[in-house]
């Protein structure tokens, strides 16, 4: 036999505080929950092509141990946080600390694998293969990139690294495209597979020279190296973090095996740690526009995501369009009209659905929740008037506060929706702030004590005329907003109209001499205007909406 088990007698005299283990489950999820949930993560899918026609073998296959399982990860050693592993025997027996000797399992090999081993010509002591672990499944990219991330681990590290290594791999092939099988669990930029004596520290085994040390993670037996009481698993070695990866054809269908299996007998067994959601189709559900809630998937006032008053937020589906899908946004079972791309602008609360579509009648679908936060108890600023055009801006802060305390709000004045947008470039002169006739200024109010939420509105500035007299000439206008038709009645004769924009800038003049005149606005576009009224020495400006 290959292997003489050893236990070191220093595991009898040294004892160590034990580190946080790996936590191992084999009945938490079934084995196509741990590819559809687990592998790929938080991407949903459903339907007949995505992800399908998985399957699996292992020790229970054949009356033995489970060589399937779920991990989760607390210790830095190990540095995966999750996901699935598969083990040349009982998967529960891989938790650290490594204390005792893992060699279990007796069942057949996998000749897919041997094959592949045997003819590399790197192992020519190689006779048999034994305990094969397998995953198997389809599944349909959407980008042209796929990969995931693994560590490989070992009992053989230490006294059998030189001469003895258990096989793994990872074969994919194209089948729409009719490809060759190929490994992608390899060495970076090479052509070697993944194994204990492809990756090795001849400082734990002096007999034979380092190859690949800087792919060597940790060692977990005394003298030369961690602790076993510190291990988070019980192998004796391991790797660090790999990436097996692969360009793809978006659309294609692919067949992967994940696949590993001892070397010539049972004993001494191997396992592989693959990350959770290190698998990528492609569509995952983000949270865009720099908002810092890229990686969230529900938008809720608990988990600190919910969206402000006035905030728009987009919603993506992938990273980009899929050639030949379809897409289907639901707000609350309702499908949204014209919302027929990868992404949604969000800009109401609800209980959101989105479906991705194939010819192929595969679907990706998944949902999320959106929610908004309370919209702050402030009022509407009112449109400031100065005879000299020099105007004290924080008036307004009053109006806006309506008696609330100025502590706990912060109130800033600006030129520009942007500006105001980016808090960037405030007016600084607030208390005395010289203007022009018809300037709109912004202002934003942010809730101290709130959500970090801020609220825009805006105001109008006037200069009010030594001839201008509101309290003697009333105009009356209606409808506001209006279509097409403004109309003006007053008691005194009106002499004339001008119509300017937002920066007073005159686009019409008209001669009136009546007291009511219906003034036509159908071949202006949409927008808000001001009206200059004047009946003899008096005038009059008032502001409109047009629709």
């Amino acid at each position: 036999m290959k292997k003489i088990l050893l236990f070191m007698s220093v595991f009898c005299t040294i004892y160590y505080s034990n580190a946080q283990a790996i936590t191992v489950n084999t009945t938490q999820f079934t084995v196509p929950q741990l590819v559809e949930n687990i592998l790929f993560g938080s991407q949903s899918t459903s339907g007949s092509g995505v992800i399908s026609n998985i399957t699996w073998s292992t020790g229970t296959n054949f009356g033995s141990t489970n060589g399937i399982g779920y991990f989760s990860n607390t210790n830095s050693n190990l540095p995966l946080d999750s996901g699935v592993l598969l083990v040349t025997g009982n998967a529960m027996s891989s938790a650290g600390p490594n204390n005792n000797v893992q060699s279990n399992g007796n069942w057949p090999g996998d000749a897919q694998l041997f094959n592949y081993i045997d003819g590399l010509g790197i192992d020519p002591g190689l006779n048999i293969h034994n305990d094969a672990t397998i995953i198997e499944f389809d599944f349909i990219p959407l980008i042209n990139n796929m990969s995931f991330d693994f560590v490989f681990a070992s009992e053989e590290y230490g006294t059998f690294q030189c001469d003895f290594s258990d096989a793994f791999a990872f074969f994919i092939n194209d089948i729409t495209a009719g490809t060759p099988v190929e490994n992608i669990a390899m060495l970076p930029n090479s052509n070697t597979p993944i194994s204990v004596v492809t990756i090795r520290n001849s400082a734990y085994n002096s007999g034979c020279p380092s190859i690949n040390p800087q792919y060597f993670d940790n060692y977990y037996l005394l003298p030369e190296g961690i602790s076993p009481n510190q291990a988070p698993i019980n192998f004796n070695g391991q790797t660090v973090v790999l990436t097996a990866e692969s360009d793809v054809t978006p659309n294609h269908t692919y067949h992967i095996k994940l696949v590993i299996a001892d070397r010539n007998d049972s004993a001494l067994d191997s396992g592989v740690f693959i990350n959770a959601g290190s698998f990528y189709l492609g569509q995952e559900l983000r949270g865009m526009y720099g908002t810092g809630f890229e990686n969230f998937k529900d938008f809720t006032i608990q988990n600190g995501g919910a969206l402000c008053s006035q905030e728009t937020r987009r919603i993506n589906l992938g990273v980009m369009p899929i050639t030949g899908a379809t897409y289907e946004w639901y707000r609350n079972n309702v499908l949204i009209a014209d919302a027929t791309t990868y992404f949604y602008d969000v800009t109401e609360a609800g209980n959101y659905s989105v479906k991705m579509k194939f010819a192929n009648n595969a679907e990706i679908s998944d949902a999320f929740i959106v929610e908004y936060y309370q919209t702050m108890n402030i009022e509407n600023p009112t449109d400031l008037v100065s005879g000299n055009l020099i105007f004290d801006l924080t008036q307004n802060s009053a109006t806006i506060l309506n008696g609330q305390d100025p502590a706990n709000y912060e109130i800033v004045y600006f030129l520009t929706l942007i500006d105001a947008q980016n808090q960037s470039n405030p007016i600084a002169n607030i208390n005395s702030y010289n203007g022009f006739n018809a300037q709109q200024i912004f202002v934003s109010i942010e809730e101290m004590n709130g959500f970090g939420c801020r609220e825009i509105k805006t105001f109008m500035l006037y200069q009010t005329l030594s001839s201008d007299s509101f309290t003697n000439f009333n105009v009356i206008h209606h409808p506001n907003p209006i279509h097409n038709v403004l109309n003006l009645s007053s008691q005194k004769t009106i002499d004339s109209i001008k119509i300017m924009n937002l920066l007073g800038q005159e686009l019409h003049s008209e001669i009136i001499n009546q007291n009511e005149v219906q003034i036509d606005l159908s071949h202006f576009s949409s927008g808000t205007y001001l009206i200059k009224v004047t009946s003899d020495d008096a005038s009059k400006t008032i502001k409109v909406v047009k629709n």
